[in-house]
């Protein structure tokens, strides 16, 4: 009787084990999903010809729908670029990409529809164009910044994602690669460590350079397009956190 008690007691502490396990590992993978938070920030865009300062907002639902916008104002411009996307097994899947420049004059506003069940990209606006794909893990340029802090976040060194290309819905290959885990890095007066992400192309002389803050979230606090013509550098800067989380 004593060693069926002792197996009875060990028999249910096991089950106790295995169901926190279970429970542990969903929570784990929830929270590893989602850790990219929610937040609003102002972020400094500059080039040769532009020094914007506008709100970038990301907005995570639980169910997975998302959205990331930029929108600006600066004397008579009035400019709004947004994704909505949502999460499907730690990948981004694209649904529209907008964008919106005010005054129309030069007719900049584009507007991309994604459909996942045909595999089909459709855009009007600026560049009208309809392209099929093989699959759903096309990006849209703004998304795709996302996929990269996702991708970070889990570890990886080097990866690749295919992005559409806004002029004739060409699908380009993006390479990723990790340049540097531990670079300073500054928002105001405060230093953070940044990791360093660098893309290349394959048919291009530009590369982009991004730093990302472990201690924010994951988020950019700068991202840095270096072009063999520096009248072609632009550089997306945070200034200020408004809400995070």
């Amino acid at each position: 009787k004593l060693y069926l008690k002792i197996w009875v007691q060990l028999m249910i502490q096991f089950k106790k084990n295995m169901k926190f396990s279970y429970v542990f590992s969903i929570l784990f993978l929830s929270i590893n999903v989602f850790s990219i938070e929610n937040y609003v920030a102002e972020y400094r865009w500059e080039s040769s010809d532009r020094d914007i300062l506008g709100v970038r907002k990301l907005v995570i639902e639980e169910n997975g729908a998302s959205s990331l916008s930029f929108k600006a104002n600066k004397s008579f411009i009035k400019l709004d670029i947004e994704t909505d996307f949502k999460f499907l097994n730690k990948k981004v899947e694209s649904k529209e990409y907008s964008v919106g420049v005010k005054p129309t004059i030069a007719n900049r506003s584009q507007k991309l529809f994604f459909n996942n069940i045909e595999n089909s990209i459709n855009s009007k606006g600026r560049y009208e164009w309809s392209a099929n794909t093989i699959s759903k893990s096309v990006l849209d340029p703004l998304n795709a910044q996302i996929q990269v802090r996702m991708n970070v976040l889990d570890g990886y060194k080097d990866f690749s994602i295919d992005i559409i290309e806004m002029k004739d819905g060409t699908i380009e290959p993006n390479f990723y690669k990790v340049t540097s885990e531990n670079v300073d890095c500054y928002v105001g007066d405060d230093k953070y460590s940044c990791i360093e992400v660098t893309r290349l192309r394959k048919y291009d002389d530009r590369k982009t350079i991004y730093l990302i803050a472990k201690d924010l979230g994951y988020m950019f606090v700068k991202i840095k397009d270096v072009d063999l013509d520096p009248k072609k550098n632009q550089t997306l800067s945070l200034e200020k956190i408004l809400s995070l989380g």
